[in-house]
C-alpha cells in the first residue's frame, strides 16, 4: 500500500504540525509513523507515552531529555519516560507501537489524533 505524504492528514498541536503516514486509518495495524515538524523555537508539551518512540530528525535539530539530535540522528525514548520535544526548526519522523496514549503533566491523558 503505498501512502504518499501529499495526502497525509496534518494535524496541529502547540504550534507543532504532525502528519498521520502509517496509522491504523490509513491501513497499519501495528505500527504508526508520522512527521512532526517542530517551529524555530518549539517548546513541545512535556507528557509521557505508554509506548516506546523512536525520534528520526530528516532535517534541523531538536532536542528530547537533554539530548540534541541533527539530522540522520535518532533519539529512542523508552514508555512511560517524561519527555517534551524542543529546538527546531526541524522535521521528525516519529515510530511507535499502535494505540499509544500521552499523559500530560496535569495528568490528562489524550490519544494523539495524528496515530489513529
Amino acid at each position: 500500500m503505498l501512502i504518499t505524504g501529499d495526502s497525509a492528514a496534518a494535524h496541529s498541536f502547540g504550534g507543532f504540525e504532525f502528519r498521520s503516514l502509517a496509522v491504523p486509518s490509513r491501513g497499519s495495524a501495528e505500527i504508526a509513523v508520522w512527521t512532526v515538524d517542530v517551529p524555530e523555537g518549539g517548546d513541545g508539551t512535556p507528557h509521557r507515552a505508554s509506548k516506546e518512540e523512536v525520534f528520526y530528525v530528516l532535517s534541523g535539530s531538536v532536542t528530547i531529555q537533554g539530548q540534541t539530535a541533527s539530522a540522520g540522528d535518532a533519539i529512542v525514548v523508552p514508555p512511560n519516560t517524561e519527555l517534551a520535544l524542543t529546538g527546531g526548526p526541524a522535521r521528525v519522523l516519529v515510530a511507535t507501537s499502535v494505540g499509544i496514549q500521552g499523559t500530560l503533566a496535569d495528568g490528562q491523558t489524550i490519544t494523539p489524533p495524528w496515530s489513529l
